[in-house]
């Protein structure tokens, strides 16, 4: 029976004011606690829900919710500049011709004498001399195949993923072929090999390389300008340099020396725009020749002149600029397979990326070599 006498009208007052506002407080923080005020309390506590239950389905019981997703574009690996092959004069053996290229040069005759030659009479006739020297041609072949169970269940087009990496495995051979025999130069002639002027190599280091070639008369490249390789930490050091006189002290004095210092070699140029000093204009690359232990690694700076190093390769077109051209030994396959054959009756194998490719390269047959070298630490290590 509800009553409505005094005491009942004041605690009903009483739970609505005190007691209404501490029960919502507990259940705001999840308490399960149940304050007991006769048939009214009773009521307000069924209401506002006290002690709500957790969830009764979880990730342990609903296995879809677990599923991995898998990123189907793949990060890109790291790969170093190959820029070798543009600091190369080209030169092609024919095919069907055998596999030595025989290279010949007419040394310069003596300085002619003072003496004049007397009159009427015939004087001995002068002799030529010319040296030669031969390159063999080099055959190297890799690949990589991939069965069809793999090609059908990869979540990307490893296929061609497959191409990408031969075709940088096949470049590294190149540049390093390349690389290998600019650095015999030194071999033949000491005046390859300059003494570095400081502790760090610095803007006067590459120009005393450039006007070394000069004075022995090495002709620039097409361009005009001699060419070179450079690693990113010397560009670095060229770059902070504070020598009077020196690369970014001459730039900054000029609004478009301003501009090219605002931009930062890249990675992935043809030519380190902002490092083009002296007559010289150099690629950038992490593939130069080290010597030394760390912490005092040495890293080689290059300057190459025009048959400073001659590559010698099957099937370019003549006359190829360097950058142009097809070169098509120089080719990376990259096939599907489709049908099945006598090697592969059930066709498990889905496609594979090969390459095979000729090359050689050379130094010219001269005692006077075009090419100058300089090996430097690196402030920047």
């Amino acid at each position: 029976m509800q009553t409505r006498s005094a005491a009942a009208q004041r605690g009903r007052t009483f739970f609505q004011k005190y007691a209404v506002p501490v029960i919502e407080f507990l259940c705001a923080f999840g308490a399960s606690a149940i304050a007991y005020t006769g048939a009214v309390g009773k009521s307000h506590a069924f209401v506002l829900g006290v002690g709500v239950s957790p969830a009764s389905n979880l990730t342990t019981n609903l296995p879809q919710s677990v599923v991995t997703q898998y990123d189907k574009i793949f990060v890109e690996n790291l790969k170093a500049e190959t820029p070798w092959v543009r600091c190369t004069s080209r030169r092609q053996l024919d095919e069907n011709a055998g596999n030595r290229l025989v290279l010949f040069m007419y040394q310069n005759l003596p300085a002619p004498p003072l003496t004049q030659a007397p009159e009427g009479t015939i004087q001995t006739g002068l002799t030529v001399t010319v040296v030669q020297n031969t390159s063999i041609m080099g055959n190297y072949a890799d690949y990589a195949n991939i069965s069809s169970y793999a090609l059908h269940t990869a979540i990307d087009p490893a296929l061609e993923a497959l191409g990408v990496q031969m075709a940088y495995r096949l470049a590294q051979v190149i540049n390093l072929i390349i690389q290998n025999t600019a650095d015999g130069a030194a071999l033949v002639d000491p005046m390859v090999q300059l003494e570095l002027l400081g502790t760090t190599i610095t803007a006067q280091d590459i120009t005393s390389a450039v006007q070394s070639l000069t004075a022995v008369n090495a002709l620039p490249f097409e361009n005009g300008r001699y060419t070179g390789v450079i690693h990113p930490l010397i560009v670095g050091d060229l770059l902070i340099s504070t020598e009077p006189n020196g690369f970014t002290d001459v730039m900054k004095r000029t609004a478009e020396g301003h501009e090219r210092l605002r931009e930062l070699p890249a990675p992935d140029g043809d030519t380190v725009i902002v490092i083009d000093w002296g007559g010289a204009s150099f690629h950038q690359s992490t593939l130069v020749k080290q010597t030394g232990v760390a912490p005092d690694i040495k890293l080689r700076t290059y300057v190459i002149g025009r048959d400073g190093v001659i590559g010698v390769s099957f099937g370019a077109k003549d006359n190829t600029q360097i950058g142009d051209g097809n070169w098509r030994n120089l080719q990376v396959w990259v096939k599907r397979i489709t049908e099945p054959s006598g090697y592969d009756p059930s066709r498990m194998i889905g496609g594979f990326a090969s390459y095979n490719s000729m090359y050689t390269a050379t130094l010219p047959p001269d005692p006077v070599q075009r090419i100058r070298f300089i090996d430097a630490t690196s402030a920047l290590t």
